[in-house]
């Protein structure tokens, strides 16, 4: 295909009736394919403006060392949380389909200040009003999300489904609270242990993370808001479910999060 001739409103369009059906694609048709990272996120952009949602803050996927050198990938996916699917502890998450999530517990911050686009910036302590945990639940408009290409799935918001979040666990930059948290997270379906915490390359670092978004902001000429809420990546393995009805909860640091499927 012709770059030249890519309209990102058209590969939106199509993705968007998606969402609302719930019904999965085996892939884009190839006149609205996007075939480069930058026409992904055109799309993304397109499809979050089509659907009238209120941006509220911004998730991050494939971020650990190891995922992003096994997608070729120089910084995580990004994509935008629309705030009717950002959800409080206790939450119920009905979904428009009973298609296959893959459920992921995450660190996120709550940003305290306007974050303008400038290269080379780094997080600092004062960026940030909160620390918290969250679960996203990922739900791909692709039957295999992997299979379609990156391009494809950033210009499906990254699989963004709902977000799970919990109340704030401190304020600024705290490295013993996000090691403590990374130490004792372990996530529990129906009761049962289901995941551990992630180590090693195959862990995301939240700072970094953060880090990689403000870079990708500033690339976009995007100002991040005061107040919005960025998902950093999985903090432990994740799963997928099949089949609604499940109770999903966390355990960190003496506290829980949970949510029903």
């Amino acid at each position: 295909m012709n770059s030249s001739l890519f309209v990102s409103q058209r590969t939106a369009a199509l993705l968007l009736q998606h969402w609302r059906s719930g019904e999965l694609l085996t892939e884009l048709p190839a006149s609205l394919k996007p075939e480069t990272l930058k026409q992904g996120y055109d799309s993304q952009d397109q499809l979050f403006a089509a659907a009238a949602g209120q941006r509220c803050g911004w998730k991050l996927g494939v971020g650990s060392p190891a995922g992003m050198r096994a997608a070729n990938l120089s910084r995580p996916l990004v994509g935008q949380l629309e705030d009717k699917r950002c959800h409080e502890d206790g939450a119920h998450i009905q979904l428009p389909a009973v298609t296959p999530v893959t459920i992921e517990c995450e660190v996120a911050f709550v940003l305290d200040r306007d974050i303008p686009p400038q290269a080379g910036r780094a997080p600092v302590s004062e960026d940030i009003r909160a620390t918290c945990v969250t679960f996203e639940v990922v739900r791909s408009r692709f039957v295999d999300r992997k299979a379609v290409g990156w391009p494809s799935f950033v210009a499906d918001n990254v699989g963004f489904e709902a977000l799970v979040i919990s109340d704030s666990l401190g304020a600024g930059i705290d490295v013993a609270l996000l090691a403590d948290l990374a130490e004792t997270a372990e996530v529990y379906v129906d009761g049962e242990l289901r995941a551990g915490g992630l180590s090693g390359d195959a862990a995301t670092d939240p700072l970094v993370s953060l880090a990689h978004l403000y870079a990708h902001a500033a690339e976009r000429g995007q100002t991040l808001k005061a107040g919005d809420v960025v998902t950093t990546g999985a903090m432990c393995q994740p799963f997928d479910l099949s089949q609604t009805g499940h109770q999903v909860s966390a355990r960190f640091i003496g506290r829980t999060l949970s949510f029903t499927l």
